[in-house]
């Protein structure tokens, strides 16, 4: 069978990535996208119809079509197209990859998703319930076959000075002690994965504000020049960037997301400045590696494994598992690795990076028994059961 690349095409996800794909291949040549909510089926989203996977098999096996898989949950999605006897596909996404696909320099997300009004309605939504499926099913995957992590977070400063009501370490929660990274322990961990040849995710981020660390910039060099083959991103507030600061780091990154936070959705200052510069300088496609995301820093997220400040009405996932531990490394200032992103406070101690190497701490007893717990379900890693974040990693 010759799916050409002539041939029209069906985007599998009608989500965030889906409509990023559609951007990208043109409306023109796209007729369908499929979506397994049975609740979304003959709708339309963009002037596409939505379609089951069945019906895109057909049309596929006429020879008419080809299928384009717009989603972080890929593997799943290629799995069930595999069992429709769809053998050739292909991926909108790689599996590093960014975290916004779009040449979109200002993303409003609450476009594409309902802010949730009430914990209630977060907790029954039909996008957390995918999310579920999905990452149980990616976990029975990666737990038989556990490669090095994909992604990993240096948090260099463990202080941030937003006040985001959903995050447990805002600067007027915040019950860590203070802690700076060294330098010798920040090239140290540099040079292992670079003796690794470490192609994954690599950020100076964590649970905190990183221009809070004056050498944030010079961090991110060293690892620029040392990490070629890493994707190499940042995340930040924005709030205390000046434009020469801008155009000094976002050269040693891959993608640099700027959260712009502010409860209506307007541009803080530094913002303002950075799209003007963008706008104003065409030549040189930044909006291809910087995204500015409006945020509201009052909204209902994730729980955060019970610690989110704002939320209080917990529901338990005791059979739910995680992957999590299975594709992230997250190492706090002091070298400690904590159990996973949502772990702010570092409860759990899974490796010390000043006494342990990166692969000892990886495949050593704690991890490993985090990730025999997980498979499980998450009843068996103590207030894991509480988390109600669901992604794949």
């Amino acid at each position: 069978m010759d799916n050409s690349k002539n041939d029209p095409i069906i985007i599998f996800g009608a989500g965030f990535y889906g409509q990023r794909a559609l951007e990208q291949y043109g409306s023109e040549n796209v007729d369908f996208f499929i979506d397994n909510d049975s609740n979304k089926i003959g709708t339309f989203c963009n002037g596409k119809e939505i379609i089951t996977a069945e019906r895109a098999a057909e049309l596929y096996k006429g020879g008419d079509y080809r299928i384009i898989i717009a989603s972080l949950y890929a593997e799943s999605m290629a799995q069930q197209l595999e069992e429709l006897g769809v053998t050739e596909y292909s991926f909108f996404i790689n599996p590093v990859h960014g975290f916004y696909e779009t040449d979109e320099l200002i993303v409003n997300p609450y476009l594409l998703t309902k802010e949730a009004e009430s914990e209630a309605e977060w907790s029954e939504s039909k996008k957390l319930e995918f999310s579920r499926n999905e990452v149980n099913k990616a976990v029975e995957r990666a737990y038989k076959n556990q490669p090095l992590f994909s992604h990993i977070e240096i948090e260099t400063i463990n202080r941030c000075n937003g006040i985001c009501s959903f995050c447990p370490v805002n600067r007027n929660e915040d019950p860590r002690e203070k802690a700076v990274m060294s330098e010798e322990l920040f090239k140290n961990i540099v040079g292992q994965l670079e003796e690794l040849q470490y192609s994954g995710r690599f950020t100076t981020f964590s649970n905190n504000e990183p221009l809070l660390d004056d050498r944030i910039i010079e961090f991110n060099k060293y690892a620029r020049e040392h990490l070629p083959k890493a994707r190499i991103h940042m995340y930040t507030n924005g709030t205390l960037f000046s434009l020469e600061k801008f155009k000094e780091l976002v050269q040693y990154l891959d993608e640099f997301i700027i959260d712009n936070y502010n409860q209506e959705l307007s541009l803080i200052k530094p913002c303002q400045e950075i799209k003007a510069y963008i706008e104003s300088h065409p030549e040189l496609e930044l909006n291809k590696k910087v995204t500015i995301v409006l945020r509201k820093p009052q909204e209902i997220l994730t729980s955060r494994g019970g610690n989110a400040p704002n939320r209080k009405d917990l529901r338990e996932y005791p059979d739910d598992r995680c992957l999590l531990p299975f594709r992230q490394m997250i190492v706090r200032p002091t070298g400690q690795v904590s159990l996973c992103c949502n772990d702010a406070l570092g409860k759990w101690t899974l490796g010390d990076l000043t006494k342990e190497t990166i692969t000892d701490v990886w495949y050593g007893t704690k991890f490993t028994k985090v990730r025999e717990a997980l498979y499980k379900g998450r009843q068996y890693c103590g207030n894991c059961k509480y988390c109600d974040t669901f992604i794949m990693g």
